[in-house]
């Protein structure tokens, strides 16, 4: 791998140059996803640095989302920059990867109808046994798969539902068109998990590989459960982002409701 010499009578601080010249070799694909890059004292003797200077500058490319690390062998090419999803808004998946520079896509696995277990019936407030619509989608960036949602609605609230291609349409678009559903809120719980045989396969990663795994109930403006959805995301391609206040959100917030611990707004639709 070539790296180009620092400047050290350069304004620029040496870890920035370091950080740029790591960056350069990526998107020139000298280092491809998932290949180790030199260690840092290698990296050290190569550019007559610091192994700390050498650190600061990985550590800024971890931060960023092109490297990750795996301990007891090293740091590896990620396969691109972290999403990043704002937890403060009830936004859609592809609004969110499109503003960002990303191209969103959706490949759908499965819809099917399903009776309602405790957890669905409990989630959306019917009866277990209920018929409900489960839509099982891959969530793709830049035509990469990057998250696993399955989403379940009452069958009987939206005749004809199972017969669009959500392929290419959105399912929040769809529910405020065809059935004149306004969404306003959601309740999500976010956990980090192992990622199991199933859940790796799809996603393109091994298994036991970490990944966020979410849970959300959307609610409509008249304050009932529109959709419950499981999902899975790949935890080296996504962040979570959430602004903090000392008092709680501030007037201008976005937040619609006041939620505990865990208990956030969704982050995608």
């Amino acid at each position: 791998m070539y790296l180009p010499p620092i400047d050290k009578n350069s304004a620029e601080p040496l870890y920035l140059q370091i950080r740029h010249a790591i960056l350069q070799a990526i998107q020139d694909g000298e280092l491809p996803p998932h290949q180790r890059v030199p260690s840092e004292r290698e990296l050290s003797e190569l550019m007559g640095v610091s192994r700390m200077t050498v650190r600061q500058a990985l550590q800024a490319l971890i931060n960023d989302g092109y490297l990750y690390t795996v301990p007891g062998k090293g740091t590896f090419v990620a396969c691109g920059p972290k999403i990043e999803q704002n937890l403060q808004r009830l936004s859609g998946f592809t609004e969110e990867v499109r503003k960002q520079g990303f191209m969103p896509g959706s490949r759908v696995l499965s819809v099917e109808q399903i009776t309602a277990g405790e957890e669905e019936a409990h989630a959306l407030q019917v009866s277990p046994g209920t018929l409900l619509l489960c839509i099982t989608r891959q969530r793709l960036v830049d035509n990469v798969p990057v998250a696993l949602e399955s989403a379940y609605l009452v069958y009987a609230r939206f005749p004809g539902l199972d017969r669009i291609d959500f392929n290419r349409h959105s399912l929040y678009e769809v529910l405020q068109t065809r059935y004149g559903i306004r969404l306003v809120h959601a309740r999500q719980c976010i956990e980090a998990q192992e990622a199991n045989d199933d859940v790796a396969r799809l996603l393109g990663i091994a298994p036991h590989q970490p990944v966020l795994a979410m849970e959300r109930t959307t609610y409509a403006d008249d304050e009932q459960p529109v959709e419950y959805v499981r999902s899975y995301y790949r935890a080296d391609r996504f962040r979570l982002k959430v602004e903090l206040h000392v008092q709680g959100p501030s007037p201008k917030s976005e937040i619609a409701n006041v939620y505990r611990p865990y208990d956030v707004p969704e982050v995608d639709a």
